[in-house]
C-alpha cells in the first residue's frame, strides 16, 4: 500500500525477533514487505522510578495481602507509554495505528487515528486460562488488566484475533460487536521458507521420529510426549523422540530420546541444525496444556510436518484435523497420542497425503504474507475513509 503510513505501536522492541515470540517482528516486517510505510514507534523504555514503583507495589501486595501484583498490566505504565507515543508521533502524518498485543501501551492513548488491535487472546481469557501465572494475582491487579483491555478494544476501529476462541471472549466479556472483529491466523516466524520439493525427504527416514519443540516442559505437555514414546515402543514401533528447546526433569530419560537444550536460529550453525531437524522428523508432538495459538505448528507445516497436539485454547484454529495434523482431547493420555501417530505412520499413502496437505495449509494460510494480504483487505473495508 504505497503512500499509506502506519504508526506501529509496541511497548516491546518491534525489531527484536524474541518480542512476543517473534510475532511483533514478523508481523511488522510483513507489512513493510507489502508496501506499507511503517513507523516503528516502540519500544517504550520505562524509567527507573516507574520500575521501582511497580516493584514496591508487588512487594506491598505480598506483605499486606499475600497476593501477587501483575506488573505488566498497570495504569501508570499505560500513562507513561501514552506520553512516549505522543512525543514520537508528534508532527507526523499517519493513516492508521497498528497495535499488536499492546493493551498497556494504547489504552490511555487519545489519538483520533483509526487503530487496528492485534492479539491472540483477551486479558479475561489469559487470566483465567494460565492459572499458574494468575491464580494468586490480587483483585485490584486483575481489575487494572481488565480495564486496560476494555479501553484498548473499545478504542479500536478493528480487532484482529487469531482464533474464534479469542473473538468469543471479546464479544462476551467486553461487549465488542462482531462486525469489528476479523479472524486471521498468525504466520510462521521464519526467514527462509524451505523448498516445497524438500518436504518429502523425511519419508526416506525409516525410523518414526517425533519432535517436541518447546521451551517449557510441563505447560507444553512434555510428560505426555514422553509417555507417547514409551507407548510406541511397547507396541513394537521403532521410534525416537527429539526434545528441542528445553531440558526435561531428571526422571525423563530414555535411550531413544535426544535432548537439544537450545537452538538460536539467528546463528547460522544452529539454523542449519534446526532445518535438518524439521526436514527429517515425521511429526511434531506437542500435547500442550495451554496455548492461545500454536506458532510452532505454522513452522513445522512449512516443512510438511503434521502437528499432533491438544484441542485447547486457540490451537484448533491453527491445526485442522486431517489437514495439517490432529488435535486430541485435553485429557488424552500419551497412549492416545501413540495410537494416532502409529496409525498415521503405518499407512504410507495417508501419511504422504498429510505431509502434502500440511505444507498446503502453510502456503494457503499459515504465513505472514497471507496475513498482510488479509490486513490490506481489512484496511480497505473497515479503515479507509473512516
Amino acid at each position: 500500500m504505497k503512500g499509506k503510513k502506519i504508526a506501529y505501536l509496541t511497548i516491546n522492541d518491534p525489531l527484536d525477533k524474541r518480542s512476543w515470540s517473534g510475532i511483533t517482528y514478523y508481523l511488522g516486517q510483513s507489512l513493510v514487505r507489502h508496501g506499507w510505510d511503517v513507523d516503528f514507534v516502540g519500544p517504550v523504555v520505562f524509567p527507573r522510578w516507574l520500575d521501582k514503583t511497580m516493584r514496591a507495589m508487588a512487594k506491598l501486595n505480598r506483605i499486606l495481602f499475600r497476593t501477587e501484583y501483575a506488573t505488566k498490566y498497570n495504569l501508570l505504565s499505560s500513562w507513561y507509554a501514552r506520553r512516549v507515543f505522543r512525543r514520537r508521533m508528534k508532527g507526523k502524518e499517519y493513516d492508521c495505528i497498528v497495535a499488536p498485543a499492546a493493551s498497556t501501551g494504547v489504552a490511555c492513548l487519545d489519538s483520533r487515528l483509526p487503530m487496528v488491535y492485534v492479539s491472540d487472546a483477551t486479558f479475561r481469557l489469559i487470566s483465567n486460562y494460565y492459572k499458574n501465572d494468575f491464580e494468586n494475582v490480587s483483585p485490584f491487579s486483575r481489575w487494572e488488566g481488565d480495564w486496560l483491555e476494555r479501553r484498548s478494544l473499545q478504542r479500536s476501529a478493528a480487532i484482529i484475533y487469531s482464533s474464534q476462541w479469542a473473538a468469543d471472549s471479546a464479544m462476551k466479556d467486553y461487549g465488542i460487536p462482531a462486525e469489528r472483529i476479523v479472524l486471521m491466523t498468525l504466520g510462521a516466524n521464519m526467514d527462509r521458507i524451505p523448498d516445497r520439493s524438500s518436504i518429502f525427504e523425511k519419508e526416506k527416514n525409516p525410523r518414526l521420529t517425533l519432535l517436541y519443540l518447546a521451551v517449557e516442559w510441563e505447560r507444553k505437555g512434555g510428560k505426555i510426549a514422553f509417555d507417547a514414546l514409551q507407548a510406541l515402543k511397547k507396541k513394537g514401533v521403532d521410534a525416537e523422540l527429539i526434545v528441542c528447546g528445553v531440558v526435561p526433569p531428571e526422571e525423563y530419560r530414555d535411550a531413544d530420546m535426544t535432548v537439544i537444550p537450545f537452538l538460536n536460529k539467528n546463528k547460522e550453525d544452529d539454523h542449519r541444525q534446526f532445518i535438518g531437524l524439521l526436514s527429517s522428523v515425521h511429526f511434531l508432538i506437542l500435547p500442550t496444556r495451554a496455548d492461545c495459538s500454536l506458532l510452532v505448528a505454522c513452522e513445522s507445516n512449512a516443512y510438511g510436518v503434521p502437528a499432533i497436539t491438544t484441542d485447547t485454547g486457540g490451537v484448533s484454529y491453527v491445526v485442522r484435523d486431517g489437514v495439517n495434523g490432529y488435535c486430541l482431547p485435553y485429557d488424552a493420555p500419551g497412549s492416545a497420542y501413540a495410537e494416532k501417530i502409529a496409525e498415521l505412520f503405518a499407512d504410507k499413502e495417508r501419511y504422504h497425503g498429510l505431509v502434502r496437505s500440511s505444507r498446503e495449509r502453510f502456503e494457503e494460510t499459515l504465513n505472514w504474507d497471507k496475513w498482510a494480504e488479509g490486513f490490506q483487505r481489512l484496511y480497505e473495508e473497515k479503515i479507509a475513509g473512516s
